[in-house]
C-alpha cells in the first residue's frame, strides 16, 4: 500500500474515478461529499494525504484545512487544494494556508496522481526526518546513556568521537539486543551536518532478496512486472544525513557488489534508470554475525567489509557489562511505570539480587520486556521479586542440521507412545523451523541457509504456519 488518501468534493462523479484512479495506484482511498463528513472520515482513517476541494456545500475549503492542521498537528495530512479553473487568487490562499500544492478543475486524472504521489513522498519524508529529533532524539540518547559501565562509558566515547567525521562509515557489531540502533542514531545526532537531515533504515534480514535493491536504490517505472510508477530509494531519502544498515550481513552478494560501488563513487541508479544520481549520505553499518568469518565463508565481500570497517564500535552484551543492569533496570521502571499510570517508584532489594543474578541471554531488550511485564504485575510502591518473570536461558546448541539425528537432538517432536497418532508432516515441519527460528533469534536468512533453501521458501512457511515473528524483533 502506497498510502492513505482522503477525498472531500461534493462532485459524486468525481469522488468516484477519483477513487479508483488512486486505488489503482495502490492507495488506500476514503471519499466524503462534505466538510463535516470529511472532518469526521479524517479523524477515523488518519490520512497521508487529502484532496480537498476548495468550494464545499457546508464550509469553505480553508476553513477545512485550517481544521486539518489543528487537530493533526505536526501529524497533520499534507492537503492538496481542488479549486476552480481560472482562480488563481483561491490558490495562492490556499497554499499561504499551508495546502502543499493545488490543482484546478476539471482535474486530469493523471496529474492527480503524480501531485498526490509528490504529496505522500514528502509526507513520508517529513516523518523520518522528524521521527529521530525533539523528545525522540532525547529518549534514544537517554536509553543508552542511563548505563553506568566504563564498557558503554567507552563506547558512547568514540560514537562522539566518530561523530565529528561527517562522512567516515561505521560498523557496528555486537549480540541482538544490545542497542546497535540506538549507538547508530546517536552517532546520526551529533554530527555535525547531517543531524537535521533524515536517518533511514533499512533492515537487509528483513526483505526478500527480490525486493531490497529496489527499497535501496529505487526504480523507474516499468523497471519490473509491478513498477507501476517510479520510486526513490532509501539512498535518496537519506540524502545529506544517515544510512544505517541493521543485519548488514545478511545482505546477498550481488546487492553487495552494487553497494560496492556507491560507497567508491557515491552515484548510483534507480533500477531501470540511465542516470547516475549522486548519493551525499553517511552509512553506519550494524550486525551480530561475526563479518571476519563471513568473509571467509565466502558469504560477505572482503573489499565490501573493508569499506563498511573504517571505523568499529562494539557493544558488549549485558552480561558482560552488569554495572548497567540496575540503571537501566530503573529506568525502564520510570517510563512504564509512567505509562501505566502507577506509583512504582523502586525495585525491592530481593528484586534487584535476582535481576544481578541473571545472564540476560536477550541483553538489554529482555531487560526492558521484564520490567514492563513486572510494572504490569505490580500494585505496590516497590516492584517485588514475584513480579519479576525470568527464563532460564537458552543452552548452548550447535547449528542444527536437517538429518535423521535431528529427533535424537531435541529438533523434532519426541515419537509417539503406543496409543498416540503420529504427528502430521506438517506438525513436524512447523516445531522444526520454530527451533530454527529460535536458535536464529528470528533470522530468517539464518534459517534459509540451514535449511538449504530460498529466502521466499522460508517466509511462505511461516505465513503458511502462522508463525508470530514479533517475539524475535528489534
Amino acid at each position: 500500500m502506497n498510502g492513505k488518501v482522503l477525498v472531500i468534493d461534493d462532485e459524486r462523479t468525481f469522488r468516484v474515478v477519483a477513487e479508483a484512479a488512486l486505488g489503482a495506484e495502490g492507495y488506500e482511498v476514503r471519499v466524503a461529499a462534505s466538510a463535516g463528513e470529511g472532518l469526521e472520515k479524517a479523524r477515523a482513517f488518519q490520512p497521508e494525504v487529502v484532496v480537498l476541494d476548495r468550494n464545499l456545500p457546508d464550509a469553505d475549503g480553508l476553513s477545512v484545512l485550517s481544521a486539518l492542521q489543528a487537530e493533526g498537528g505536526a501529524d497533520a495530512p499534507l492537503v492538496v487544494m481542488a479549486t476552480a479553473y481560472g482562480e488563481v487568487e483561491n490558490a495562492v490562499h490556499a497554499i499561504k494556508a499551508g495546502a502543499f500544492d493545488y490543482l484546478t478543475k476539471p482535474i486530469q486524472l493523471p496529474e492527480l496522481v503524480v501531485t498526490v504521489g509528490k504529496a505522500a513522498e514528502a509526507r513520508r519524508l517529513k516523518r523520518r526526518n522528524e521521527g529521530f529529533s525533539g523528545a525522540t532524539r532525547r529518549r534514544a540518547e537517554a536509553n543508552l546513556c542511563v548505563g553506568e559501565s566504563a564498557e558503554m562509558r567507552r563506547v558512547l566515547e568514540l560514537a562522539e568521537k566518530v561523530a565529528s567525521s561527517p562522512d567516515t562509515t561505521v560498523l557496528i557489531q555486537g549480540e541482538s539486543g544490545t542497542g546497535k540502533e540506538i549507538v547508530a542514531h546517536l552517532v546520526h545526532v551529533h554530527t555535525p551536518g547531517r543531524c537535521e537531515a533524515p536517518f533511514v533504515e533499512l533492515n537487509c534480514a528483513a526483505i526478500p532478496e527480490t525486493l531490497l535493491e529496489s527499497e535501496l536504490f529505487g526504480h523507474e517505472k516499468g523497471a519490473f512486472t509491478d513498477a507501476k510508477r517510479a520510486k526513490p530509494g532509501l539512498l535518496e531519502q537519506a540524502e545529506g544525513g544517515t544510512l544505517f544498515l541493521d543485519e548488514v550481513g545478511d545482505m546477498p552478494l550481488a546487492t553487495q557488489a552494487k553497494l560496492l560501488k556507491v560507497l567508491e563513487t557515491q552515484q548510483f541508479r534507480r533500477l531501470g534508470g540511465t542516470r547516475d544520481i549522486a548519493a551525499d549520505v553517511r552509512f553506519v553499518s550494524a550486525t551480530h554475525r561475526d563479518l571476519d568469518a563471513a568473509v571467509r565463508e565466502g558469504s560477505f565481500r572482503l573489499d565490501l567489509f573493508h569499506r563498511l570497517d573504517v571505523f568499529h564500535l562494539h557493544i558488549p552484551p549485558l552480561r558482560e557489562r552488569r554495572d548497567d543492569v540496575l540503571p537501566l533496570a530503573r529506568f525502564f521502571l520510570q517510563r512504564y511505570a509512567r505509562r501505566a499510570g502507577k506509583e512504582l517508584r523502586e525495585l525491592a532489594p530481593e528484586t534487584e539480587r535476582r535481576l544481578l543474578a541473571y545472564p540476560f541471554p536477550g541483553n538489554v531488550r529482555e531487560l526492558r520486556n521484564v520490567i514492563e511485564r513486572a510494572v504490569i504485575l505490580s500494585s505496590g510502591p516497590a516492584v517485588e521479586p514475584e513480579a519479576v518473570l525470568l527464563r532460564e536461558p537458552p543452552p548452548a546448541a550447535p547449528a542444527p542440521r536437517a538429518t535423521a539425528a535431528g529427533a535424537a537432538e531435541g529438533w523434532l517432536p519426541e515419537p509417539p507412545g503406543a496409543e498416540a497418532a503420529p504427528p502430521t508432516l506438517e506438525e513436524v515441519e512447523r516445531t522444526y523451523l520454530l527451533r530454527l527460528l529460535e536458535q536464529a533469534r528470528g533470522n530468517r536468512s539464518q534459517v534459509a541457509r540451514w535449511m538449504g533453501v530460498s529466502y521466499p521458501t522460508v517466509m511462505k512457511k511461516i505465513v503458511d504456519y502462522r508463525i508470530d515473528l514479533s517475539r524475535w524483533r528489534e
